[in-house]
């Protein structure tokens, strides 16, 4: 007859087998979003090796858009809390704590958005792709701005839009004509204007936050 030792040593094997089974059907569900073939992989132990690299990669994007998300709401509860003291507190307190007013402002810009599509996808797409749907957000509805954040390619989805709402449909047509004369000079001058723009843009989001404390 087995002694109670047996018994308890039994079911803690059990035990432990039962909670691995979750992690092996996770390995063995994973599918990997790489065709190595084009980039010329066909050694199977290589490829082995880089899908385990591609299957950390995508976990640790995960946790870090949950510690996007989870930053977000915390940067938000602050402001919020130190909206009726001196102008400037707020970014004296991230400040103090580490962080850059980049950073802080788009988490801002994350968590404003979220709060209007309650959707955890806005902690996952280009920064890029954030600050054109805040341009845009007043002048789309919600099912528009969830179309972008869940395209292949929200920051072109994004662009999309912002063009169409401007009302210049020769747009397309008079970059091709131009861009065929000189295209590295157009180039320069666009990303020009855009960090312009951008910067622009992120003053005005930061006046208004300012003028809301009051």
């Amino acid at each position: 007859m087995a002694s109670v030792m047996d018994k308890i040593k039994a079911k803690t094997a059990e035990l432990k087998t039962q909670q691995n089974e979750p992690k092996q059907e996770l390995e063995q569900t994973y599918i990997s979003h790489v065709n190595y073939e084009e980039f010329g992989v066909v050694e199977n132990e290589i490829k082995v090796k880089l899908i385990n690299c591609e299957k950390k990669v995508v976990h640790h994007a995960n946790q870090m858009s949950k510690s996007i998300m989870e930053l977000s709401k915390v940067f938000y509860e602050a402001q919020r809390l130190l909206s009726n003291h001196a102008g400037g507190t707020f970014k004296k307190w991230f400040e103090e704590l580490g962080f850059k007013k980049d950073f802080v402002y788009m988490c801002l810009k994350r968590n404003d958005l979220f709060l209007e599509v309650a959707d955890d996808r806005v902690f996952q797409i280009p920064e890029r792709a954030i600050k054109t749907i805040s341009k845009i957000k007043d002048k789309i509805d919600i099912e528009e701005v969830k179309e972008i954040i869940y395209s292949e390619k929200p920051v072109e989805r994004a662009k999309e839009k912002e063009i169409r709402l401007s009302g210049c449909p020769t747009t397309e047509i008079e970059e091709v004509e131009i861009v065929e004369n000189d295209f590295d000079k157009i180039k320069e001058i666009e990303k020009k204007i855009a960090e312009h723009y951008r910067a622009i843009k992120d003053l005005e989001y930061e006046l208004s936050i300012l003028k809301n404390k009051k």
